[in-house]
């Protein structure tokens, strides 16, 4: 595990320059310039001690996605996704403890954009197409054995100060050794607001507000050919955040508060999730 997080760190300093906005947990269809990529690190921590079931179990867990972003087109981009479970203490009924740390399932999408009407400076609608497959390389506990398609499509709204991002993914969960988790479905809708500056003058200097809607739907797990109790559901999350643009960098930060909770048997329920990240972008050529 040190060895990962040796060469991330490691990666997020050696990569160079420049980059644009988008939501800090909802996709965009805005474009990658071809030949040009963006490496984001992000941080997740989340908090569960709501217990249905009253025996004052309580999960925290430390997740870091790493995201390589490359433009192949001005059209089409692609997206390679590494999340690390740095952490996760799971705290029992008994007492007892169980911690653990892992990496995940390795996540491949690409997205088209195959609508662009650029109608104003600084003002653009698009439309994306989003495709690809997760791979079955996580550890017990934070991956699934399976190759999974995913699909999904992307809209982006932008006048000057404003962006409205739009967004949703299905995944498809196959069966693989009498295991099948159940399929997903995410949807998103972000607000961006240019809170500075006002006009654009010499200094490539940016803050943004955000404010997100990040809804998760989960079937069931089946295993052996019965389906897990304790399995899929609902949530949907109320997500604010703020956003930092420099020419070399951007950092962001995002909570995510949990508005509705529908979870299936006695799983535990979020108490929140705190997000923070960095996007340095880089050229390869």
């Amino acid at each position: 595990m040190r060895r990962w997080l040796t060469a991330v760190a490691l990666l997020a300093l050696l990569l160079p320059s420049a980059s644009a906005a988008q939501g800090i947990n909802t996709n965009v269809a805005l474009a990658v310039a071809e030949d040009e990529g963006i490496f984001r690190s992000q941080l997740r921590y989340r908090q569960a001690t709501d217990d249905p079931l009253g025996l004052g179990r309580e999960l925290d867990a430390l997740v870091a996605p790493q995201t390589l972003v490359y433009g192949i087109t001005p059209r089409l981009t692609a997206f390679a996704t590494l999340p690390i479970l740095a952490h996760r203490r799971l705290q029992l009924g008994d007492g007892s403890v169980d911690k653990t740390s892992a990496v995940g399932d390795f996540r491949l999408l690409g997205r088209y954009t195959f609508f662009v009407d650029d109608y104003a400076p600084l003002s653009t609608r698009r439309v994306a197409l989003l495709a690809g497959m997760k791979f079955p390389t996580g550890a017990d506990r934070f991956g699934t054995p399976s190759f999974d398609p995913i699909f999904g499509a992307v809209g982006t709204w932008a006048a000057n100060r404003h962006e409205l991002d739009l967004d949703a993914l299905y995944t498809v969960s196959t069966e693989r050794h009498d295991f099948e988790a159940g399929d997903e479905f995410r949807y998103d809708l972000a607000y961006r607001y240019r809170l500075w500056p006002e006009r654009f003058g010499k200094r490539l200097l940016q803050l943004n507000g955000i404010l997100e809607l990040n809804g998760r739907w989960a079937g069931k797990t089946r295993m052996d050919g019965a389906n897990v109790g304790a399995s899929g559901g609902n949530v949907l999350f109320l997500s604010p955040g703020v956003q930092f643009i420099t020419k070399n960098y951007i950092i962001e930060a995002s909570v995510q508060v949990p508005v509705w909770q529908d979870l299936n048997g006695s799983q535990l329920e979020d108490d929140l999730v705190a997000v923070l990240s960095v996007r340095i972008p880089f050229e390869l050529f």
